[in-house]
């Protein structure tokens, strides 16, 4: 049988993996969202200045806001992982 502590640690790591691979996918996905606005954008004549300027600030506060996540959630997984090793020790 498998130490209770060492499969928390499994946990743990499947937890910040997974975490790891969604944020990735996720950073993908709003950089097609992005190209695809921007050819909208070339095509639409009179919006295509006003339409930049939005979506640049709309793109900056998408990144701002999803980076501070994976900020907080590391920090997170970082700090269960020093419970996980203090209570090991």
């Amino acid at each position: 049988m498998m130490d209770p502590k060492m499969m928390q640690k499994m946990m743990l790591e499947g937890m910040r993996t997974a975490m790891r691979m969604s944020f990735d996918t996720l950073a993908s996905v709003q950089e097609q969202m992005e190209k695809m606005w921007r050819m909208f954008l070339e095509q639409s004549g009179d919006l295509q200045k006003e339409g930049e300027k939005v979506l640049a600030e709309w793109m900056e506060n998408l990144r701002k806001g999803r980076d501070e996540v994976r900020r907080n959630l590391e920090d997170g997984l970082r700090k269960m992982g020093e419970v996980l090793g203090k209570e090991q020790g």
